[in-house]
């Protein structure tokens, strides 16, 4: 699912006031990188490096960076640079993405919450979208797949040195060229998997051409290598996977949804992986096909009551005709109940488990031609969505990572702003301006 240009704006500058005052009106780890109290959303739900159209084929305007010479590199492939600023603990790096044009990017930029501003990091080996991040147990963080310049998947992977904040090429690679697969760290099944990253499905090839995939591999970071694991029973890419990191599934990683070309289409099924086994299991089905959704982690840590350890599933399906329904996914049942409505419907959304157990739900579009600034909460305590502050720029295909702060920050998505969401005050500000105008890109809290 490639993200087209936004609508230009305007006034591409932030209001000088820094707050969006209207609030959010009724009109996706998470993606593939879900992990618990901060997943990666939408990081590995996106397109493919192709001319930027909507999914129905028509052409769109050009974003506010490409019309005001906004900074996408003319060479995604240049050699690495050295970082404008070393990175710190609590910086956020966002690497990589798709660009206004017809290449995936090498680019990297780090977000200071301190400056509320970006600035230009180390570029990564190969330029590439579509791909994941994930953050290791020793604080590297694990950059797989995605299509490359060429828009052709890659099966190479790198590692992102927090402290020397440069990008190091991974020996090994993957067994299968990939993009728009999914990458969770295992955690909590109290087993030799422990630790190691599961990467599952995708596409092999660009999104018009290539065949989506069931196989699945595992990354040792004690190793360094990609080894194959079960294949799952369905092949899917643009899916959601979700490490259950409490409760009587404990490690195990939820598979939902997608699309699948032996199925033509979005899919309703999923799947659980048990580290233990190395296997795959079907489970109870979704009520609704969908790919590009958000699917969150209702981590008991912060969430009290009975929908406390569920999976909060929400939104996706093709951008002609998202939908607005949600559902949960309960680990005592393995099976899927219906979650209600958002305010909007909305697919390639950003979505973020919140200190105060609340999930925010950011952006995406509701139509072919229709872009959202509106967000909203979902309370697990009454197991509703609300309106809550509007964001001050659009974003579809973003990114949402929560700071150490609590704030959480939307970034990408084909604006030239990031937003901050302050929990308290249930509004959003704007950030500096980002170093490149890009989308599927991924959005990591350094540790």
């Amino acid at each position: 699912m490639m993200v087209p240009d936004l609508p230009r704006e305007n006034n591409p500058e932030p209001p000088s006031s820094g707050v969006w005052n209207d609030q959010g009106s009724a009109g996706p780890v998470t993606g593939g990188n879900s992990q618990p109290l901060g997943p990666i959303a939408m990081s590995a739900v996106g397109g493919i490096s192709a001319p930027l159209t909507s999914p129905a084929g028509a052409s769109l305007p050009s974003s506010p960076a490409a019309a005001s010479g906004g900074g996408i590199p003319s060479n995604p492939s240049a050699p690495p640079t050295q970082p404008a600023v070393a990175p710190h603990p609590g910086f956020v790096l966002l690497a990589g993405g798709q660009g206004n044009g017809q290449f995936a990017l090498a680019s990297a930029e780090l977000f200071d919450p301190a400056k509320n501003a970006f600035s230009a990091g180390s570029s990564m080996i190969d330029a590439r979208e579509d791909h994941t991040a994930t953050v290791l147990p020793g604080g590297e963080i694990l950059i797989t797949g995605g299509d490359g310049a060429s828009g052709r998947a890659l099966s190479s992977a790198e590692l992102f040195d927090p402290i020397s904040g440069k990008f190091l090429a991974v020996a090994s690679k993957m067994d299968t060229a990939r993009a728009a697969h999914s990458a969770t760290l295992i955690s909590g099944c109290n087993c030799p998997a422990d630790g190691k990253v599961l990467i599952a499905g995708g596409t092999s090839a660009t999104s018009s051409l290539g065949s989506t995939l069931r196989n699945a591999e595992l990354y040792d970071p004690a190793t360094g290598k990609f080894t194959a694991t079960g294949a799952m029973k369905a092949t899917r890419a643009h899916h959601s996977a979700t490490l259950l990191a409490s409760g009587p599934l404990a490690g195990n990683v939820l598979i939902a949804g997608g699309t699948s070309d032996e199925s033509g289409g979005d899919v309703a099924t999923a799947e659980l992986y048990d580290p233990t086994t190395g296997q795959f299991t079907s489970t109870g089905s979704m009520g609704t096909p969908r790919e590009n959704h958000s699917a969150t982690f209702l981590s008991p840590s912060v969430v009290s009551g009975a929908l406390a350890g569920n999976v909060l599933v929400a939104g996706g399906s093709d951008a002609s005709a998202p939908t607005d329904g949600a559902e949960f996914f309960n680990p005592q049942t393995a099976s899927f109940s219906p979650g209600g409505t958002m305010t909007a419907a909305r697919t390639l959304q950003s979505a973020i488990l919140l200190a105060s157990g609340k999930v925010l739900i950011a952006g995406g579009q509701s139509s072919d031609t229709e872009f959202l600034q509106s967000a909203e909460l979902f309370d697990p305590a009454h197991a509703t969505f609300t309106a809550t502050g509007a964001m001050q720029n659009l974003h579809v295909g973003a990114t949402a990572t929560v700071l150490d702060n609590g704030d959480a920050l939307i970034a990408g998505g084909r604006s030239s702003f990031a937003d901050l969401y302050d929990p308290t005050a249930g509004t959003f500000s704007a950030t500096g301006k980002m170093v490149t105008d890009l989308a599927e890109s991924t959005s990591t809290l350094i540790k």
